[in-house]
């Protein structure tokens, strides 16, 4: 049997047993299958209140397993390139935050999990997405751990979910590895594919691999841990890559040999019987394993930090670097030259250390592998693959690991199944081709940066550049997790239209969604990425949400949201004319490249035309946000479409009746308006 249907059974014996009991609330919202039996609150504007037991049962029931179509279908398109049968959109989920919600009167925010998410999950294909995309769902240190909940990239055990994520109405009898299991399934009838997203690099600075392996963690002298930075490099711009001169400076200067002499051996080599008797502590308390080695030892695992040279973002505080070698590369004994103090020859005379080019794995490598440890690493993906069935995985900084080891991960993935899913974090499209030859099918792109631009003279020739010179799919993200929201940079819902139709359309990219945006969310989840502190204060004070950031606090969507009905309204609009169009949009030759990026005053410009199929559209927006523009039709219009009598008006619906052909000789766009074009089969439909 199942694990869905054996949660629909538990679900359905509880609700009987409560007969009918409405003492839950739930956004409204989440109702988007026409549930009837609620009541509302004058005290809870936009919530409903329910059963929670009948609610998600018949949910499930009703939206996912009776209406399910089954597994998702494997992979399509050009050379195997991951794009999904129509070109769905990648819907990026923080589960905890997803549908975290206030649930009763107490004024408690309960995080979200995998049953009140899954229950959301026909909603979001509503929208026209086909990979749900989560991130770390794994559990998280809670040493050093950041804000209220931890960052889910600070992880403790890889082979663990995050206790958080399981239902309280499923405990007692369902545990939280049978709860992921219904997730996957759900997304499985319901034709999506589930891509996880998974960290090697970096762990939690308390992770449970201590106990077995201190000796796999770089460990340095507590007193030293408070106000650690890495050491300032003179004559060497900020955010310089750890190489040639920059690396020869970074090893030669004074403060870097202070800073070396920071670190220390395991607390099992400093003294293996006391660390026998902390050991044993451990297991027989439970007690943080990293809390009590500080205690006995006074050392530390070592923060995390940029692999760029003098980077002012502060040291990663939560995380630590796994020791990949057990030696030091040999560029860096060249610049120590004369060994340190130390009699171990390992790291040239120093306790084992880590600078931020030994955080760039994938060049500069020992000569002893931590062989053992690349085997704990190798074998995570396949293991979820196994029990729980993802269907793909996003490798976070995962250019910057051995290419040995990336390798031998790769091929274990692929033996287990030959269809999986690879993305790869990969912010170049000049890069693609390397990462199409390792087997991954998309990767990251920049494109949410070259938007804030859309406005600038080049703006269409950058991005087409960007899309169709990369060797595989970049995601079309208005924004990332580690970005500023979209409805942070525009109030005015003009740009936002424009910007989200565009993304739409495309060539070489896959839709984004971002957990969030189809509400138009306007606080960033992180201050990863073109950001400061500042940012964190975007909402107004009073709101409960103020200065909280999804990746580190109990945080929710507002869900209330008066823009949640235009914004998924829009994107499934988008969604629309993308799909009818999509064996049109996915093949590059039916993009009119020299018409898109031609420079037009005013204009945004893109379109295709496929000779084959008869048939092709056009997207047109005035970027001008005060004033009106003029065109004459045939300039504007490309060759294919400029007397075509079949070229239909697909967006905006509202004015299709008023469409007329023949066209007028001068065509008007009001002020931040945009149109979309449509010829042949489907233009009708869309």
């Amino acid at each position: 049997m199942d694990t869905l249907w054996q949660i629909i059974k538990f679900l359905r014996a509880k609700a009987e047993k409560g007969k009918g009991e409405r003492d839950y609330f739930i956004p409204e919202a989440w109702n988007y299958f026409g549930y009837t039996a609620f009541e509302t609150d004058p005290a809870r504007p936009g919530d409903i209140r329910v059963c929670p037991y009948h609610f998600f049962v018949t949910c499930l029931e009703r939206q996912i397993f009776a209406g399910g179509a089954g597994e998702a279908a494997g992979p399509v398109g050009k050379e195997g390139s991951g794009l999904m049968g129509n070109g769905e959109a990648i819907y990026a989920m923080l589960p905890r935050t997803f549908t975290a919600w206030y649930h009763d009167r107490s004024g408690r925010l309960y995080p979200g999990t995998f049953l009140k998410s899954m229950a959301l999950l026909p909603f979001l294909k509503e929208l026209g997405v086909g990979i749900i995309y989560l991130l770390p769902v794994f559990a998280t240190g809670t040493k050093y751990a950041k804000g209220e909940m931890g960052s889910p990239y600070a992880i403790k055990n890889h082979y663990r979910l995050a206790p958080k994520l399981h239902d309280p109405l499923l405990s007692g009898e369902i545990g939280i590895e049978d709860e992921f299991k219904a997730f996957i399934e759900a997304c499985h009838r319901l034709g999506l594919k589930v891509i996880v997203d998974f960290v090697f690099r970096t762990v939690a600075r308390d992770h449970d691999l201590i106990i077995d392996h201190p000796d796999w963690f770089y460990w340095i002298q507590l007193s030293k841990e408070d106000g650690f930075s890495l050491p300032p490099v003179e004559k060497v711009p900020p955010l310089t890559y750890p190489q040639g001169k920059a690396l020869r400076r970074l090893y030669c200067g004074l403060v870097t040999r202070s800073y070396l002499q920071r670190f220390t051996c395991p607390p099992s080599v400093l003294a293996p019987g006391l660390w026998v008797e902390v050991k044993t502590r451990q297991r027989q308390t439970g007690e943080n394993i990293l809390t009590l080695i500080e205690e006995a030892f006074g050392i530390t695992t070592v923060p995390g930090f940029s692999n760029m040279l003098n980077d002012p973002q502060p040291p990663w505080v939560d995380v630590t670097y796994l020791k990949l070698y057990y030696d030091l590369h040999r560029e860096a004994r060249i610049c120590l030259g004369k060994p340190g103090p130390g009699p171990d020859p390992a790291f040239h005379g120093y306790a084992p250390f880590i600078l931020q080019d030994g955080a760039c794995a994938n060049r500069y490598r020992g000569e002893q592998p931590n062989r053992e440890l690349w085997a704990y690493l190798v074998d995570i993906i396949p293991y979820y693959q196994r029990v729980y069935g993802i269907d793909g995985a996003r490798i976070d900084m995962g250019h910057a690991l051995p290419p040995e080891l990336l390798r031998t991960l790769l091929e274990k993935v692929k033996a287990a199944n030959p269809a999986f899913l690879l993305w790869s974090e990969e912010f170049h499209p000049r890069n693609a081709a390397n990462w199409k030859q390792h087997g991954f099918h998309l990767i990251t792109g920049d494109l949410w940066a070259l938007y804030k631009h859309w406005t600038e003279a080049g703006f269409m020739a950058k991005v087409i550049r960007h899309t169709l010179e990369s060797a595989l799919p970049v995601t079309a993200a208005l924004e990332t997790p580690d970005t500023p929201r979209l409805a942070y940079y525009y109030r005015d819902k003009r740009p936002i239209e424009i910007l989200t139709l565009l993304n739409y359309l495309l060539p070489n990219s896959i839709p984004f969604l971002n957990n969030g945006l189809e509400l138009l969310e306007r606080q960033p989840m992180n201050l990863g990425l073109d950001n400061t502190e500042a940012g964190r204060f975007v909402l107004e004070p009073d709101d409960p949400m103020y200065g909280k950031l999804a990746f580190f606090d109990n945080y929710c969507l507002h869900w209330r949201n008066n823009d949640f009905a235009w914004m998924s309204g829009l994107l499934r609009k988008a969604n629309n004319i993308r799909t009818r169009f999509f064996s049109v949009i996915q093949n590059p030759r039916n993009f009119l490249r020299s018409y898109s990026r031609q420079r037009r005053k005013n204009l945004l410009c893109l379109g295709y035309y496929s000779s084959q199929e008869k048939r092709g559209l056009v997207f047109l927006a005035n970027k001008n946000l005060q004033e009106a523009t003029e065109f004459r039709w045939r300039k504007v219009l490309p060759p294919p479409l400029r007397s075509n009598w079949e070229l239909r008006l697909l967006y905006p619906a509202e004015k299709q009746r008023a469409w007329q052909w023949p066209l007028p000789e001068k065509g008007k766009l009001a002020p931040g308006e945009v149109i979309i074009l449509g010829t042949g089969d489907g233009a009708e439909e869309a």
